[in-house]
């Protein structure tokens, strides 16, 4: 048994041996928070989406609806009205808005990621607001330091020539026109497809059991309808501003098009044709199956402009076939892949064929946009159909998706004072000046409406903006990169915890 000294001398040690800890503890701590603190300064910060300018590819604060065709779709809270939004995927109108408001996505954003490489463009960038320095806003990049920057018909043209997007941007920014997946059981809603008699519809798409005679093709025909039931022209329509107090954009054509299916030939001799039209050009992609003799092809108003030996469509399984039009160049991938290898006019970074669109007259743009008479539908333009040949062929899952179109603003109400770097009035980006747009083309407050050297108030409603319509490289703060903790909060009802469905890259 221990003396009395020596349980007074172990009682000191073990208060010095918990005071050590106590002390280790503490210290551990505290270099975490410092750790912590420095992490966010300099490394990865969190921030909210505070308003809708950038959906749907990110949201601000916003409703959530599943329409009764099964698609699910967000409707910005920002300045909703009484007005019942539409689905972006069948047109139907919804009920009233439900009672939860969601907040906006919560995003981590790699911070002076800047200070060590150059922005890309296509880029969704946190920076600055430059009136505002304690403001962070939320674009995306698409004019760089020292180009001239101009939207024409939608799209982004830098010193007079368009820009092509990358593919991971460009996925982002493809917004759903319509899927055979989700079709309603209404009545009165009309399919968007309409079949040729060899075809025959199944639960989601169509099966040509019988080969068409010998030279001829069977067709499906696309025919799109607006959001009030009516025959029209595809236009940007964002379901997500609707309702809005300031007017959706759906008066815009949009020939920017990709259809996506999965097509199952069942012998070599099946070839798959899919022909779309914007404006005055019309494309053609001609897919024989594996073991044909016949070329894969993409033709320009009749004119091969690229190809490849042989068929791409396997035999016995089911491929994903996808066609796009945009940004004046024409995509054809079988599973993912690229598959013309000679190219009679120029190609993308990508591998994608280009062309120079023919030149359409302003009386015949006005046309297309406006209908000759109330109620009458206006001349379509764009055509998009699926075709079948030479042995039986199924194709499912159809959908098309339509591509981003950037709006030629006006700084006033009245149209006198055109926007910056909109049509017939590029814009030149100085040393060290970005450019952005939202994603929202129609709700962003973004470098086509911030106020010029004069300082003359935008249209109304929108925020006084002094100074040159860029973002001076000293107010860039970072890329956004991921989204951690998706609007919606969680679907599983599980108190403080993400929805792990929603986690995502930024593109």
């Amino acid at each position: 048994m221990a003396s009395k000294p020596q349980q007074d001398l172990q009682k000191v040690h073990r208060r010095r041996k918990n005071r050590e800890s106590f002390l280790e503890t503490l210290e551990s701590i505290v270099v975490a928070f410092v750790l912590a603190f420095v992490f966010r300064a300099f490394v990865v910060e969190a921030f909210v989406i505070p308003t809708g300018s950038m959906g749907p590819t990110l949201y601000g604060q916003h409703y959530e609806f599943q329409c009764e065709c099964g698609y699910e779709f967000a409707v910005g809270a920002d300045g909703r009205s009484a007005t019942a939004p539409r689905c972006p995927n069948c047109g139907l109108r919804q009920s009233s808005p439900p009672s939860t408001v969601y907040s906006g996505d919560r995003i981590l954003v790699l911070k002076f990621l800047y200070d060590f490489t150059e922005p890309r463009r296509w880029d969704v960038i946190v920076f600055r607001n430059p009136n505002e320095p304690e403001e962070n806003y939320i674009k995306r990049l698409v004019g760089l330091p020292g180009e001239a920057i101009e939207l024409v018909g939608g799209n982004v043209t830098i010193d007079g020539q368009i820009v092509h997007k990358a593919d991971q941007a460009q996925d982002a920014l493809w917004m759903i026109v319509h899927d055979t997946r989700l079709e309603p059981t209404t009545p009165e809603w009309r399919p968007r497809w309409v079949a040729d008699r060899p075809w025959q519809r199944e639960d989601h798409g169509f099966v040509l059991a019988r080969a068409p005679p010998s030279g001829k093709t069977a067709w499906l025909v696309y025919h799109h309808r607006n959001t009030g039931g009516r025959p029209d022209n595809i236009r940007d329509f964002y379901a997500y501003n609707s309702g809005a107090d300031r007017p959706t954009a759906d008066k815009n054509v949009v020939t920017d098009l990709r259809l996506k299916t999965e097509v199952t030939a069942e012998t070599a001799e099946a070839v798959l044709t899919v022909e779309m039209r914007a404006f005055k050009d019309r494309f053609r992609f001609v897919l024989p199956a594996e073991g044909s003799a016949r070329p894969t092809r993409i033709l320009l108003n009749g004119r091969r402009i690229a190809e490849a030996p042989g068929g791409v469509l396997p035999v016995g399984r089911a491929a994903e076939v996808e066609v796009a039009n945009v940004d004046h160049a024409l995509v054809l991938r079988v599973d993912g892949k690229r598959v013309t290898t000679t190219h009679e006019n120029p190609v993308t970074p990508q591998g994608d064929v280009t062309y120079e669109p023919t030149a359409v007259s302003k009386q015949d743009l006005a046309a297309y946009h406006h209908p000759k008479a109330p109620g009458q539908p206006p001349p379509m333009a764009y055509e998009l159909r699926v075709g079948a040949a030479g042995a039986p062929l199924s194709v499912e899952y159809l959908r098309i998706d339509r591509d981003v179109y950037y709006i030629n603003e006006w700084m006033n109400p009245h149209g006198e004072r055109p926007g910056h770097g909109v049509e017939g009035n590029p814009f030149s980006l100085r040393e060290d000046e970005f450019f952005v747009c939202g994603d929202n083309s129609p709700k962003s407050f973004d470098c086509r409406l911030w106020g010029g050297p004069t300082g003359q108030t935008p249209n109304a409603g929108l925020p006084r903006f002094e100074g040159r319509p860029v973002v001076p490289r000293r107010n860039l703060v970072g890329k956004a990169f991921f989204v951690y903790w998706p609007a919606a909060g969680t679907r599983y009802n599980i108190p403080l915890a993400p929805d792990p469905s929603g986690w995502r890259l930024v593109h």
